[in-house]
């Protein structure tokens, strides 16, 4: 399917258009016999972007999730404190209003906002500390992993790769071609009845 307004090609359970936004599924409604759109094909569609979302999280490299968890922890972390500010603002003023012994009840309200204060600090701390260290793990490991029996290993000898920028590609398959192909050409040397 194409995007009507941008001429984007985009796969039929996209629900937006990723260049420009347009929404595709009233186009594909109003193009269908359904109308605007049925719920089930609604409820296809959200899977689908959903699964979608889950393949480019899985392509992700770990910095780039260890950092997304680190930005997630912030605004939790701000959240949870912005929460814990108006929630004791808020029942003080409600509780100085009121009075009696329900007010010491409400100044203690002000405490819920710390859930998520110290989620969202426990979320910074998890990927400023500990999943950084596994990140670094991990590239240690790959680093260090032992390379298979049979793999393909580069070369980096000098004389094979002036070599290999002027061999031409071999098109049949030969065992002498390719071991020539590599060979240098003769040197040209004086010889001692040359010289007059």
């Amino acid at each position: 399917m194409f995007c009507p307004s941008c001429g984007t090609e985009t796969r039929e359970a996209i629900k937006f258009c990723k260049k420009c936004g347009t929404n595709l599924k009233r186009v594909q409604g109003v193009m269908s016999k359904g109308g605007a759109g049925n719920s089930a094909d609604w409820n296809q569609w959200w899977i689908e972007e959903h699964q979608e979302k889950r393949e480019q999280n899985k392509r992700k490299s770990p910095e780039e999730k260890r950092l997304e968890e680190v930005k997630g922890g912030v605004i939790t972390a701000s959240i949870g404190l912005a929460i814990t500010i108006f929630f004791n603002f808020l029942f003080s003023a409600i509780a100085n209003a009121n009075g009696g012994p329900e007010a010491d009840i409400l100044r203690s309200l002000w405490a819920v906002g710390l859930v998520p204060l110290f989620i969202g600090l426990a979320f910074i701390f998890n990927g400023l500390f500990v999943s950084k260290r596994i990140v670094e793990l991990k590239k240690q490991n790959a680093e260090n992993a032992p390379q298979p029996l049979f793999a393909a290993v580069p070369n980096t000898s000098p004389v094979l790769q002036i070599g290999e920028s002027s061999a031409q590609p071999i098109s049949d398959y030969s065992i002498a071609e390719p071991t020539t192909a590599r060979l240098r050409e003769p040197i040209p040397m004086a010889s001692s009845r040359d010289t007059n």
